[in-house]
């Protein structure tokens, strides 16, 4: 039976099973905990799963939606998505992105992950490189794999931002897609506007000297969860070659909904053909389009978003702490994640000291930056008052031990 159990399932699907994120692996251990001590006794601060509620602009157009549905509203549509929710998307934008931005520049997605695999199809050729800055969200290796891509990664400097001589360096004849990911998950930084800028111009230059496009994608689920009066950097604006992926996940609080959608510069050669690319990779993908009640109920949401002020209290209380405690991380300016540095230098050793006061995090190898551990502050606060001093028991064994 062992011989047909490791025939049951394709080698490339086994190995993506083998090396299956982090984050998932810890939430299960998390899962298997509550069982054995309860709930109560687990302090999980693994998932990055938000917990401040959708605002009520949003219930309201729920509501409004389900009451207004005639069957043709639950019919298929163009791949790209209703026209009227991609008008008023780009619509909300134009201030961030620029007045040229039209509905026919939006493509609907499910969720950002479904905008990035749609993108990636579209425009990655097999072994075409995507570049990486450490650390970034690990899901990001198998959609790049997904679609026949290389993974290339580059160290960001000591507070996380972009190292802009460590990405000229790795740029090649191969590079196709830079992505970056701001405000980042697992680190909370915001990336400086001058740098962003300054990365546009460099990935501009390459992809003159190639003759063709090289793209600066920008995931961004969590540009409206900041800390900080820097205002958000648009890709769009900054380079001609802009793509912006995100989706309503954690700006609406809609992670299970599976909503989104990509902008493409509107100013890019090639755009046209894009766009059609993208439209027709939603299909043969198997979205087919994103779904169709969801996209009515955003056309209604208007700018509304999550209130973030918990998570604002909840990163000055954690970090407040933990630093007080001496754990050594950059504050973070945005999402509701820090990664501080595993005191005694390894990351996998002290999640499993953790782990020994049913404390949960996730090992920083897993975002490609060993030596350093996530903790997710999207939880109650209970949770984190009542583990501030099992932090700081851990903190004080692994300087020891």
């Amino acid at each position: 039976m062992t011989g047909q159990n490791d025939k049951a399932i394709s080698v490339t699907m086994k190995q993506a099973m083998e090396s299956a994120s982090w984050i998932r692996q810890m939430f299960e251990e998390g899962n298997r905990l509550r069982r054995e001590v309860g709930p109560e006794n687990v302090f999980d601060f693994t998932l990055g799963n938000p917990s401040v509620p959708p605002p009520p602009e949003f219930q309201r157009a729920l509501e409004e939606t389900a009451r207004n549905s005639t069957p043709a509203d639950h019919r298929y549509m163009t791949n790209a998505g209703r026209e009227d929710t991609r008008r008023a998307i780009a619509e909300r934008l134009r201030s961030c992105h620029g007045e040229a931005l039209q509905g026919q520049h939006v493509v609907m997605s499910c969720g950002a992950a479904g905008g990035l695999n749609v993108l990636m199809k579209s425009v990655l050729d097999r072994d075409d490189e995507v570049m990486l800055l450490k650390p970034f969200f690990p899901e990001y290796l198998f959609y790049v794999a997904n679609h026949g891509g290389k993974v290339v990664t580059v160290a960001t400097d000591a507070d996380f931002q972009p190292d802009l001589d460590a990405i000229a360096a790795a740029l090649n004849e191969r590079t196709r897609i830079v992505l970056i990911n701001t405000p980042n998950n697992p680190s909370g930084a915001v990336y400086d506007c001058a740098r962003v800028a300054a990365l546009g111009k460099l990935i501009e230059a390459h992809a003159e000297k190639l003759g063709r496009p090289v793209y600066l994608v920008m995931d961004e689920p969590y540009r409206r969860i900041r800390y900080c009066d820097e205002p958000h950097p648009s890709v769009i604006r900054l380079c001609r070659y802009g793509i912006v992926v995100t989706s309503f996940s954690k700006e609406l609080g809609l992670a299970g909904e599976r909503i989104g959608y990509v902008v493409v510069n509107p100013e890019m050669p090639g755009s046209d053909s894009l766009l059609a690319a993208l439209s027709v990779a939603t299909r043969i993908l198997g979205f087919v389009n994103a779904p169709a009640f969801m996209q009515r109920v955003l056309g209604l949401c208007g700018d509304a978003s999550v209130d973030i002020g918990e998570y604002r209290r909840h990163r000055d209380l954690l970090y407040g702490a933990l630093t007080g405690q001496g754990y050594r991380m950059p504050e973070p300016r945005g999402a509701f994640f820090m990664f501080p540095e595993a005191p005694g230098g390894d990351d996998l050793a002290f999640c499993r000291l953790l782990r020994e006061y049913n404390v949960l995090v996730v090992p920083g190898r897993g975002f490609g930056s060993p030596g350093h551990v996530r903790i997710s502050y999207a939880v109650p606060t209970r949770t984190i008052e009542r583990a501030i001093p099992l932090f700081a028991e851990a903190f004080a064994r692994a300087r020891t031990e």
